[in-house]
């Protein structure tokens, strides 16, 4: 065994790779034996064989035309432990120094290992899933294949059968953070071709849930995804704050990306595949799926591997404007460096990327979760810029309400780093005497409350200009994304755009589709002006089947109700928020529960009344179904907020969406519900989070229907110190009192968020209990002591 220097990659310094010389029968006398080798290395020359420290494996192969077969282990500078894995060599892998292989990384699924499947029902080798398995298609194709280990227990944990550490999150391992270090892993130790062209990711059940998570948070890393019927939604992300992630939502993070879903016609699992595919295939070019008469296994497997290397010969080019969501704080994609403060849980979302700008947000969940303004986020570009030149950014939101323009100056390397924050913000990046650069900043229904499928829909643009001069004779022509859509006016107008100016288009474009099953519809807006500059971009329109009403339900305002929970259980909760009557009144947040078969459900509602969700306010729960189908999805519902002013008598159009159960499957209820606003708001402000920031800062969310008075914080010092051992610490008897502001001052980030803010003067190092009184203008109190103890400085 030894090895040779050579070049892997001229864009790569030159590394030591082994090259070994071994027939199988040795392989096969190495099995199951570990051991190291030690041998004292002379001076090398150039090409020159050198003996190293060499690591044998559990190495398997039957013949010589028998993929390898080996377990092994590395350590994980992300996970600070070591890892195994098992990885599939092509029969000639030894033989050829000097051949590379493009690599497939698989992903297990739950109870199962690197190393196999609990039970018999295996996919790796022999005769396997029929013989349609890793080995044997690794056998016949120059192609490695690599298993990391979903394992998520620690040795003095009992064993785990749930991998990737989700749903729900129970430790610091981050598994979508870890592939890239185990990705340069492979690539260091391995013959691969080390490029996103030759890499895709794959897997079956929970790791088909990462496959698509993998694909969607590295689309720059890989550019194929082979999902092996999956799961469709779980909670993932930082141990503190976990998202409930759902593919459906997630398809624009597919960009430059081949993805494919196998599932079987016998899968308990094929009715949120069904429920996905009525969406990712009204808005993605490159998804395509496949039903098997099968159950929940590797269906297809061959011709999933196929659809990877024929990608692998035909690889998607890197998009020249993509989009992109990711749940962690801090990320890297495409080149682009994004990071921010959030504690909580929430979704960064990136749009329209290109040289001449992005739009972004950070949001509680998708696609219309509430904004999070609070937060502090900070993108640094890909160096796409002249070096060290000065460049000027423009920014509104889509209201048009905050514009500002900002000069900032490109680093050595070509990049900008941009300071924003949680809210939504249209960037245009410029020089001085750039054109302009038209965007849609938003899109309304005007006639009627939401699309409705088989009818005339009218659809009001309002297109900014985010570039450095006016653009002339604006004018736009809409194309239906696909041909179940018929646009009835293709051509509208918004004349001439100044510069930051935002405007609504003359008139509306009008689109019916043509069946009452399509979800979303989705339209490509080409966008031109009188000197020939052009620009494009993508919307899409939510739609829903014509409702019938639904006269049978309950208003929860505060109110204990027996509902329904998992499909098939039930529980006793306390719903809403305000007097309890049943009557909805301004001021109240609450929940519509539906009644059905003398049981209530709790239903997913949406708006576009002007009366509810004032400030942007959206709130959503969830309640999980896997008690009832083993799976994991979860039944949304929304509990929405009536503004102070709601107009006495103001009705309330809903529609409506709620989960009956049916054999394992969900049966989504649709309808119709009109709510009337009665009386006047009796409601106290909610508090929902108090945090103290690393400079002493007191933050306190509150939400309400109206507009806040005033916010204290009553910061008591512990009296109770057991879990301080120093005897010399004496307990502090001050109380102090800080009135908090949400006007962008002392502290606050940003005025009008309902975040109230101050920052605390400098204070003796000590623990506090926080009392938090807030009233609404109305006079309306709320007054809470905090259940944790706060750290001032």
């Amino acid at each position: 065994i030894y090895t040779d220097k050579y070049d892997v990659d001229k864009s790569m310094k030159k590394s030591n790779y082994f090259k070994v010389s071994i027939c199988s029968t040795m392989l096969s006398a190495f099995l199951l034996l570990t051991l190291n080798t030690y041998c004292t290395e002379p001076p090398v020359k150039k090409n020159q064989s050198k003996l190293v420290k060499v690591n044998f494996f559990k190495v398997a192969s039957d013949t010589a035309n028998s993929a390898i077969i080996i377990d092994t282990s590395h350590y994980s500078s992300v996970f600070a432990e070591v890892r195994n894995y098992r990885i599939f060599l092509p029969p000639a892998y030894f033989s050829n120094p000097l051949k590379r292989y493009p690599v497939i990384y698989f992903y297990h699924g739950w109870s199962e290992r690197f190393f196999g499947v609990t039970g018999t029902a295996g996919y790796d080798k022999g005769a396997e899933n029929n013989g349609d398995n890793i080995a044997n298609y690794v056998a016949k194709h120059d192609v490695i294949v690599v298993k990391p280990d979903g394992f998520n227990a620690n040795d003095d944990e009992a064993y785990k059968l749930q991998p990737y550490n989700v749903d729900p999150v129970v430790s610091s391992r981050q598994f979508p953070i870890y592939f890239p270090e185990f990705v340069k892993y492979i690539d260091t130790h391995f013959k691969t071709i080390a490029d996103r062209n030759h890499r895709a990711v794959s897997g079956l059940s929970m790791g088909g849930f990462m496959t698509f998570v993998i694909a969607g948070k590295y689309p720059d890393m890989v550019s194929a995804a082979g999902n092996f019927c999956g799961s469709y939604e779980f909670f993932i992300g930082p141990y503190k704050f976990p998202v409930e992630y759902c593919n459906a939502g997630m398809y624009n993070n597919y960009n430059g990306v081949n993805v494919r879903l196998n599932y079987g016609d016998k899968d308990n699992l094929r009715f949120y595949h069904q429920d996905m595919n009525r969406i990712w295939t009204q808005v993605l070019n490159n998804y395509a799926y496949k039903i098997y008469d099968a159950q929940h296994i590797t269906c297809g497997m061959s011709e999933m591997f196929d659809f990877i290397l024929e990608t692998f010969k035909y690889p998607p080019a890197k998009p020249q404007r993509w989009n992109h969501i990711d749940i962690y704080p801090e990320f890297l994609v495409w080149d682009y460096s994004v990071s921010s403060d959030r504690f909580l849980p929430g979704f960064t979302v990136l749009e329209n990327v290109d040289k001449r700008g992005f739009r972004c947000s950070v949001r509680q969940f998708i696609p219309d979760g509430e904004l999070m303004p609070m937060v502090n986020l900070s993108i640094t570009t890909a160096p796409i810029y002249e070096k060290n030149k000065l460049y000027l950014i423009n920014d509104v939101d889509s209201k048009g309400k905050n514009i500002s323009q900002k000069k900032i100056f490109s680093d050595g390397f070509g990049r900008i780093k941009i300071q924003l924050n949680g809210g939504i913000h249209n960037v245009g990046i410029n020089k001085e005497l750039d054109k302009p650069n038209i965007s849609i900043a938003s899109f309304n229904i005007i006639n009627m409350n939401w699309a409705v499928s088989k009818k005339e829909v009218a659809v009001s643009l309002i297109a900014l200009n985010k570039g450095m001069q006016i653009a002339l004779d604006v004018k736009a022509n809409i194309i239906a994304f696909r041909n179940n859509t018929e646009i009835l006016k293709q051509q509208i107008h918004f004349g001439d755009i100044g510069i930051n100016e935002i405007k609504k288009s003359d008139a509306p474009f009008f689109f019916k589709t043509k069946s009452d099953s399509i979800e979303i519809s989705k339209f490509k807006i080409s966008i031109y002006d009188n000197n020939k500059n052009t620009w494009s971009e993508y919307i899409e329109v939510p739609v829903k089947k014509e409702l019938g009403e639904i006269k049978d339900f309950e208003i929860a305002d505060g109110r204990y109700f027996t509902v329904v929970k998992a499909g098939v259980d039930s529980e006793s909760v306390f719903l809403g928020r305000g007097n309890g009557d049943g009557i909805a009144n301004p001021g109240e947040s609450f929940v519509v529960l539906i009644k059905s078969q003398n049981k209530y459900y709790r239903s997913n509602l949406f708006t576009t009344d002007q009366y509810i969700n004032p400030s942007g306010v959206n709130k959503r729960l969830s309640d999980s179904w896997e008690a009832y189908d083993g799976i994991g999805p979860s039944a949304k519902y929304n509990i929405p907020l009536i503004a102070a002013d709601c107009p006495e008598g103001h009705v309330v159009n809903f529609a409506a969406e709620y989960w009956e159960p049916e054999n394992r499957n969900h049966l989504i209820k649709q309808g119709a519900i009109s709510v009337p606003v009665t009386g006047i708001d009796k409601t106290a402000p909610i508090i929902e989070w108090v945090h103290i920031t690393g400079d002493n800062t007191v933050q306190v969310k509150l939400c309400d229907g109206a507009n806040i008075k005033f916010t204290t914080a009553r910061f008591i010092p512990k009296e109770n110190l057991k879990d301080i051992k120093d005897n010399e610490v004496q307990p502090l008897k001050n109380i102090f009192i800080y009135n908090l502001n949400d006007s962008g001052i002392n502290g606050d980030r940003i005025a009008g968020d309902n975040v109230f803010s101050f920052k605390i003067p400098a204070q003796t190092f000590y623990m506090y209990h926080v009392e938090i009184t807030a009233a609404d203008v109305f006079g309306n109190e709320v007054k809470e002591m905090q259940g944790k103890t706060f750290v001032v400085h």
